[in-house]
């Protein structure tokens, strides 16, 4: 069977994904929208697809299978719900919005209308993450102790992304990959506070977002976490590694690809690394697109970008500032 997609969005996450598509045997890439002509355009060029610039039309004369939603967070404004009354599966980017609200009737549509979902976490398929699952899934990691993370980098980003109206906050739009790591691997958030500031940025124009904040987690496991992020760090370098600690083992990741485990169930610790080199961004393609045709629950459904949205706006909304 062959799948029909459509994107919208023809930024770099669109590119990403029509990338990805072009590698599976299963869907066929047919149009792109977006609301810039010449970016629907230069990416539709590449793959033989249609261009559109009114979504609406597009839905109507495509007729898509899949839909891949590559919008930056506050231009969202009812496209999962008229794709999911099309009964289209839907694939989108992080965040899902800007507000609780917004969230909630994506969620709603979808589960009204039965269709699949997937949230573009794509650190969940790092090779290294998913051998921590597998030795949590089996019960050889025992219980979950701590997490702690940090993002850093130092960047002016697009014009949209330094502003608080229009990407929220570092993050929500940055960040949220740590918090999403947090929850699938120690589980649902009891209690979560926070401090935020904007140390280094304060006399660019426009700059209304944090550049600095500090979250402290306790999980309903009784693991405690935190998560630290800036982007007063080092020009061009991005780093994001974070350590999972449980009963019987312990991950140092660099990155989701990347780790050094310790498994310490014995009398001595015994060390381990690993070293993927995996493409998470098509593995995540990959695996909605094996949802859809198997017609199962994919593995990051919007239920649970739902819940990352929810914590990072609890703790962005409930930051002291530093």
């Amino acid at each position: 069977m062959m799948l029909r997609a459509a994107i919208l969005g023809a930024g770099g996450m669109g590119h990403r994904h029509a990338q990805s598509l072009k590698e599976l045997e299963t869907v066929s890439l047919r149009a792109v929208c977006d609301v810039k002509e010449s970016a629907a355009n230069e990416l539709a060029q590449s793959y033989n697809a249609r261009v559109y610039t009114d979504f609406d039309k597009m839905l109507r004369e495509e007729k898509p299978d899949l839909l891949f939603l590559c919008l930056p967070p506050f231009a969202h404004n009812g496209e999962v719900e008229k794709a999911a009354d099309l009964g289209i599966h839907i694939f989108i980017e992080k965040p899902i919005a800007l507000e609780e609200g917004r969230a909630r009737s994506m969620v709603e549509a979808i589960e009204k209308n039965g269709v699949i979902s997937q949230v573009g976490y794509h650190y969940r398929f790092g090779e290294a993450v998913c051998q921590l699952k597998k030795l949590m899934d089996s019960g050889k990691a025992g219980k979950p102790v701590l997490f702690n993370a940090r993002y850093e980098c130092n960047s002016l980003h697009s014009p949209w992304w330094r502003q608080k109206d229009k990407c929220g906050s570092q993050i929500l739009e940055q960040a949220i990959h740590l918090y999403d790591m947090a929850l699938y691997l120690m589980g649902p958030i009891e209690f979560s506070t926070g401090l935020m500031a904007n140390l280094c940025h304060a006399d660019v124009p426009n700059y209304t977002i944090e550049d600095v904040s500090a979250s402290l987690l306790r999980f309903c496991s009784g693991a405690l976490g935190s998560i630290t992020a800036t982007n007063c760090a080092v020009p061009g370098k991005w780093e994001n590694p974070f350590t999972a600690v449980f009963e019987n083992v312990t991950a140092q990741f660099t990155d989701p690809n990347h780790a050094v485990f310790w498994d310490t169930s014995g009398e001595e610790p015994v060390e381990s690394t690993v070293c993927g080199e995996v493409d998470m961004y098509l593995e995540e393609v990959r695996a909605f697109v094996e949802a859809v045709l198997a017609g199962k629950k994919s593995s990051c459904p919007i239920q649970e970008g739902y819940q990352g949205l929810c914590l990072v706006k609890t703790v962005s909304d409930n930051a002291k500032e530093a």
